[in-house]
This record gives structure tokens, sequence and C-alpha cells, in this order.
């Protein structure tokens, strides 16, 4: 999730999560239909024009559907093939898509990146010789959080901003305090492209998007061309309004993704399959396992929301991050830019995901769904 307006964030999460407990009932005998219901509820009260949503249990597709409308200035509904920005979700992608180059021998999570990339050189010569790609992927660099997004701004390609980056001083020694950094996740995708002899763009696509069957899935903005993707929407004086969708393509890696939840369920039919779908290995299972695995410990801050907290901990993976709920690990990434929230949620264990993507940003409804999901899921409520 990126940082927009802290204040305004805190203050409209703090007055809408309260306002949707009520929403919340024990789930019934048929928990599909009933988190359906919650849905739709939901959306109206948090007014989230609207929403696409995926449910994956037992190795299924249990539920996939599209709620509300994609323009609130026209007709026209969501349904499961409409497309979203994925926002920070797409660093999923860029560390799943790592994941197939390290499986293929070509990139090792813990060897310094100068090996890959050797045109890199850090504001010390400590981060030159010894940053990896695990500590780009866990948030572990010490670049200063929610920092240097205004690099994708000014024109550079992605051999100058890399270049630029020897400038940009960490607050924090390698590996020493979690910070959260676009800019890292943008040398994770350089490093993982090199070494598969790509661009980024081309290897999410031809190693992830084909073999997963995402056809509707893409990595820049102009997806959002498509006659049936949404517009993204923000409250403007009181009102919900369409705004300009953030476009951060050269830096894509970071947060330039597109899909749809139908899409985004398969990805998560694989994470669950322990790296299989529809009968091709897609990944290693020691493979996803290291994506899962806690690299770095986390202090939870104002992206966390309930029930993340300090009794549940909080730590970051290789393009996830991970807490302890209800006796289960918790497998997320969420994600918000300029007119949408998004958020992944998978519980191993449970063999159970949900996707949920919403075309309204500073907005609790993705957290509301994934309170009742939990409590359809481990049977009380988050």
């Amino acid at each position: 999730m990126k940082l927009l307006r802290y204040t305004t964030f805190v203050s409209l999460i703090t007055a809408t999560l309260p306002v949707s407990a009520h929403l919340v009932a024990a789930a019934g005998n048929d928990p599909v239909a009933e988190l359906d219901s919650f849905i739709t509820r939901a959306l109206k009260e948090f007014q989230v024009p609207g929403a696409a949503v995926a449910v994956v249990r037992d190795g299924k597709v249990a539920l996939v559907k599209g709620y509300g409308v994609r323009d609130v200035t026209k007709a026209g509904a969501v349904d499961e093939n409409t497309i979203f920005q994925l926002a920070s979700v797409t660093k999923t992608l860029t560390a799943t898509a790592a994941a197939t180059v390290v499986d293929q021998g070509k990139l090792d999570w813990d060897k310094p990146i100068f090996n890959y990339l050797p045109e890199f050189v850090g504001y010390d010569p400590y981060m030159t010789r010894w940053l990896t790609e695990r500590d780009l992927l866990a948030q572990r660099t010490g670049w200063p959080a929610f920092t240097g997004d205004q690099l994708d701004s000014f024109g550079y390609d992605r051999a100058e901003i890399l270049w630029r980056l020897r400038f940009f001083k960490p607050r924090y020694s390698l590996r020493e305090v979690a910070q959260y950094s676009n800019p890292g996740f943008f040398v994770a995708g350089e490093v993982a492209a090199r070494c598969a002899k790509k661009s980024w763009n081309d290897l999410v696509e031809q190693s992830l998007f084909k073999p997963l069957e995402m056809s509707r899935s893409g990595t820049v903005i102009k997806a959002l061309q498509d006659p049936n993707a949404t517009a993204a929407h923000a409250l403007v004086d009181g009102k919900i309004a369409v705004v300009e969708p953030s476009e951060l393509d050269v830096t894509g890696a970071a947060s330039s993704g597109t899909s749809t939840a139908a899409d985004v369920s398969k990805l998560m039919l694989m994470f669950l399959n322990k790296g299989m779908y529809n009968e091709k290995r897609i990944l290693k299972p020691g493979t996803i396992e290291e994506i899962f695995k806690r690299s770095m410990v986390s202090a939870i801050d104002f992206t966390d929301l309930p029930p993340i907290s300090d009794k549940t901990g909080f730590y970051y993976g290789l393009g996830v991050g991970s807490y302890d709920y209800a006796g289960h690990q918790i497998i997320e990434k969420g994600g918000a830019l300029a007119g949408v929230r998004t958020i992944i949620v998978l519980v191993p264990d449970k063999d159970a995901g949900i996707v949920i993507l919403a075309n309204l940003n500073l907005t609790a409804f993705p957290e509301a769904v994934r309170a009742y999901f939990f409590e359809s899921t481990f049977g009380h409520r988050a």
C-alpha cells in the first residue's frame, strides 16, 4: 500500500470500521452465499462504486463475481473479468516472477546483486557490496519508507533511475529496520529481468500470466483502455468522483500491474497448490515456502488494519506480508493508488484465499470483506 494522505486515511479508517461492524453476521450453512450477500451490503455501506472478488477453497474457485459499476459517470457493471490496477499487489507478481528465475538456477535470493546487475551502486560501499534480492523483496534495504516514488514522474528511463539510486540515502543500515520501499521493488524487478535476459514486463507476462492463463492481466496502465476496465474514484468535496489513475509504468515492478478477480484466482490456486496449476508446475514447493517464509520483522504501521496488531505480529516474506491470527499463518499483500484499493489474502493451512479489488481509494472496504472471510473460514469474528 502506498502512503496517501496519512491523516485522511487514518481518520476514514477510524470512522468506517466501527460503522461496518453491524454488517458482520455469523456465517450460515452456505458461507459463500453469506459472503456474497455481505459484499453487496458492504459496497453500499462504504460507498464503493464497484468491486470484484474471488474466493478459492479446497483447490477450487468458490466465488468470483463483480459488484457495482465501473464508472459512476456512465453505465457499465463490474464483472469477474473487469480490469483493475493491482497497485502494490504487483509486488507479489514481481517476487513470483523472480522465483521462476530462481527455480531456473539463474538467480540466488541471497547472492549480492552486483553479480547480476553490476552497474548498481548503493549510497555506501556496504550496500553496494552486500545488497541481495531477498533484501529488496523483504523490505530490508534501509531506504526510507514510502519515499522515492517521484522518480517515476521525472521522465527518466529505467537505466537512469537505477543510476540515480546511488544518491538515495538509506534511513537505516541494511537489514536493520523494515522500511516499505517502492524503489527497492523496482530494483528487484530489474535484477530478475537481467537474469532472465528479458524486460520485467516480459518476464511477468511469460513466466506467470501465460502459464497461469491470466489472459486479461498486464503490466502497464494502457490495459485500462480496455472497454471492460474500471475507472479510478476518490471522495472529492464529499462526493465520489472519477479521478486520474496513477501511472507508474517505469518503476512498474512496484505497482503497475493490472488484472481481474478471475485471473488473480488462478494465481491464488497456484500458491495454495504448492506451485502447481492445471497439472503444470509453475514453481517448486520449496520456492513457495521461501516466498512465504518470514525474512524480516516489521513494526505495525498505519497501513496494517485490524486484525493485524501487536498480538498478531507482522513480517515480510518475498513480495508478501504475513501475520498470525486464530492459530493460523495469514499471507497477505495490499495495495493502494489514486482511485483503487486491493488486497490478496491466503490461509495456506486452510487451502483458502480471497482477492478484493475496489475502485475507490481511502476505504476500508477490502478489510471489511476480509473480516467476514476470516469469520466464515475460522468460525468466529475477526
